[in-house]
């Protein structure tokens, strides 16, 4: 948790299992899930499909910013503004909002240039 990755459940088993071997899947995975329920860590649908979902320490509103290429996921401060448009243009009271932004980190798209430019 110290960290601030956004790490996918198999990826806390990993880890945990360093310190417990026996650690059991069903363990983590419903840990994390009650964690969710509580607030205490965020449960995260990136569109990277089921076994994508990252779990995010960081619960202050926040958007996120994901690589296509290899999955990097980083915080990003919320922009504010959107919420009163909302309300505003189309008579809707907005409780909570979860923004992504798709694209490429730096490495992946330096990459992809070097690709292109072959």
């Amino acid at each position: 948790m110290d960290n601030g990755s956004h790490l996918t459940a198999d990826q806390v088993l990993r880890r945990a299992r360093h310190e417990l071997p026996e650690l059991a899947p069903a363990t983590v995975y419903n840990t994390l899930h009650e964690l969710a329920a509580l607030g205490v860590l965020q449960e995260l649908d990136l569109g990277l499909g089921l076994e994508q979902r990252r779990y995010d320490v960081a619960t202050e509103e926040h958007d996120h910013l994901v690589c296509l290429k290899c999955g990097r996921v980083e915080d990003v401060p919320r922009r504010n503004g959107t919420e009163a448009s909302l309300a505003q243009d189309h008579d809707f009271h907005v409780i909570d909002r979860r923004v992504i932004y798709l694209g490429y980190c730096p490495d992946c798209a330096s990459r992809r240039e070097i690709v292109r430019g072959s």
